[in-house]
């Protein structure tokens, strides 16, 4: 026995030793699975550890083919996949398309803790980005090794990156973009702020989504439909464009497009020392509402948020504006 020791482990129990042979392989309950061998004094043994390392190398072999585009592959067209809620699906394979991008040739159990490291790291100026291909590979990755595909964890301990919080944007810089003579910058900064909608979701707005005096989308995040009254300003924006059958902003909506309209805005508002990102936007046109006088129900209904994120939302609001919207509301009376 003291020949043979690779992956063999010896327990004893009750005055006697068994071996067992380690498979390589995770049963459903993430464990791993050891086959009993025959006492080495029995003349079986000898075969049947051959037979059971035999079967492990070829096993190794088949798993360092599996490539890491064919895992998430696989993942993908898995029950626990489809099951999920069709937003989640949607970032999902958005940013393991990213993943694969970068790695999919790689066999998937070879692909090491450092080389998703270096990866992310590469991410670094889009921590929101880094963090969902860290989540959505991960999940990947997990849902492979109880099925027997894969026995590594190139994501184990690996911490998200800090974002930060979103800001509302400076004054001076929402008015100089609203004001912009960038078309992009113009047309991009009217929609997210008289919307108060995320960046995919002003990207996917389509002309014919104009009903009337109103905007009618489904968030892609949430999947819930919104009726949007359309400002008086966002309608005279939206008079400079000509109308199409495609989007009110140019290109098919996607993740390159949205980084497009990302960069254009921070381009403009950098000008001024300011820096932003788009989705700040969303605290500014709710703290307008709120300013305004709006209830925390009606401006619920333009942002499509619950009425607590409406309130976390507001935390910088104005009590200045708040105050006089008070006043004139008490003096109505």
């Amino acid at each position: 026995m003291a020949r043979i020791v690779k992956f063999v482990k010896r327990t004893k129990a009750k005055g006697r030793f068994y071996y067992y042979f380690d498979t390589g392989q995770t049963g459903d309950d993430g464990k791993r699975v050891w086959k009993r061998l025959p006492d080495p004094a029995d003349r079986s043994f000898a075969a049947t550890y051959a037979a059971h390392l035999g079967h492990r190398a070829r096993r190794e072999n088949v798993v360092q083919q599996l490539t890491l585009a064919k895992l998430i592959a696989l993942y993908q067209a898995s029950d626990k996949f489809t099951k999920m809620a069709a937003s989640t699906r949607r970032l999902y394979e958005l940013y393991q398309a990213d993943l694969v991008d970068k790695l999919g040739t790689a066999p998937a159990q070879l692909v090491e803790r450092k080389d998703i490291v270096l990866l992310l790291d590469k991410m670094a100026d889009r921590p929101g980005a880094a963090n969902m291909v860290k989540r959505a590979g991960s999940a990947a990755y997990a849902w492979g090794r109880k099925r027997g595909h894969v026995t590594n964890d190139p994501f184990f301990e690996i911490e998200e990156m800090d974002t930060g919080e979103h800001q509302p944007w400076p004054d001076a810089a929402l008015q100089l973009a609203l004001a912009s003579d960038d078309d992009l910058v113009r047309l991009s900064v009217h929609l997210l702020y008289y919307t108060a909608q995320r960046i995919g979701d002003v990207a996917s707005m389509k002309w014919r989504d104009i009903q009337g005096d109103a905007i009618c989308i489904t968030q892609r995040k949430t999947g819930k439909p919104l009726d949007i009254p359309i400002h008086q300003d966002l309608a005279k924006e939206l008079a400079r464009h000509s109308r199409s059958l495609s989007t009110i902003i140019p290109g098919a909506p996607t993740e390159a497009k949205n980084n497009r309209i990302r960069l254009a805005i921070q381009s403009v508002c950098a000008s001024i020392g300011v820096k932003v990102v788009p989705h700040g936007l969303r605290k500014n046109a709710v703290n307008a509402l709120l300013e305004a006088g709006c209830s925390s129900a009606e401006t619920a209904a333009i942002s499509g948020q619950s009425l607590q994120m409406v309130e976390y939302y507001a935390k910088g609001r104005s009590q200045a504006k708040l105050g006089r919207a008070a006043m004139l509301k008490w003096e109505g009376t």
